[in-house]
């Protein structure tokens, strides 16, 4: 039994697929956690279950919120967030997984986070993240995806993964999903690491692409479409006023160009991945 998993709702769920995002080190200019948030502004939400964060959090780096009703004053506890939307014409549902990346005890949490997924049928899952990396904004936003399950990377198209070294709460709950026979996968998105500070929609849109390819479904991107021509907007307008700028941004399509970056992931993306799993800061 789950000890720290509280169901809210009863759940009607058509076959669901998981997607997974964790704020934080694996979210690179919020771009993975976004797609979930539009994908629950654009969709009918129905909160199934919450993972109680206190046995895996270190409230001196993630700290509760106090939130005000009134007279009435609150403590709002950091939880990880299992969400169902319908998607209409679709034969799948969807199950959102959002939170924070916990801090302690990742073995007990993916174990706990597996549990509520098959419990809610879940039989395939995509994890998002994003990266950062030498990538310049005006070329299309590189991707990479992979899982360790070879017959389902195949399935989805997916680029193999030879990555040895640290990881994430994204890497790690695939693997784990994956022990408790859930088929998963991880898909990312690269950052340019000169915009790493500011909200991505660029990146979230490429995600989201991603993500319809897989469970063969094309989502409404309009609005994140108006974001992200009013955002790539404003970048060029911001370095078109420092030619130095301007030339390293031309020395990164050169590169780029020289290293044939491939939009399905190629060592160069690997490496990146790799830099920045082993140096996030």
């Amino acid at each position: 039994m789950a000890t720290d998993v509280e169901w809210l709702e009863e759940h009607s769920l058509r076959d669901p697929v998981a997607v997974l995002a964790f704020e934080g080190w694996n979210d690179a200019s919020d771009a993975a956690s976004r797609v979930l948030y539009y994908l629950m502004e654009h969709h009918d939400v129905t909160p199934v279950a919450r993972l109680d964060l206190e046995n895996y959090i270190n409230y001196q780096e993630s700290r509760p919120l106090v939130t005000v009703d009134g007279e009435v004053r609150n403590i709002r506890w950091p939880t990880v967030g299992f969400f169902g939307i319908a998607i209409p014409g679709h034969s799948h549902d969807l199950v959102l997984v959002l939170g924070e990346e916990p801090h302690l005890r990742w073995r007990r949490f993916c174990l706990e986070a597996a549990y509520v997924l098959r419990d809610l049928g879940v039989h395939q899952a995509v994890a998002l993240g994003a990266f950062v990396g030498e990538i310049a904004h005006t070329l299309p936003v590189p991707m990479f995806g992979s899982s360790s399950d070879p017959d389902f990377a195949h399935r989805l198209g997916l680029h193999a993964s030879s990555y040895e070294g640290p990881t994430g709460i994204t890497g790690v709950i695939t693997t784990a999903l994956e022990d408790a026979g859930i088929e998963a996968a991880g898909i990312w998105a690269g950052i340019p690491h000169y915009l790493a500070a500011n909200p991505s929609p660029t990146g979230t849109r490429a995600l989201l692409y991603a993500l319809g390819d897989v469970i063969g479904h094309r989502f409404d991107v309009k609005e994140l479409d108006e974001e992200v021509a009013d955002y790539e907007e404003r970048v060029q307008e911001a370095i078109a006023g420092s030619s130095e700028l301007v030339g390293y941004v031309r020395g990164l399509e050169a590169e780029s160009e020289k290293r044939a970056i491939s939009l399905t992931g190629s060592r160069r993306l690997v490496e990146e991945i790799e830099r920045f799993l082993r140096n996030p800061n």
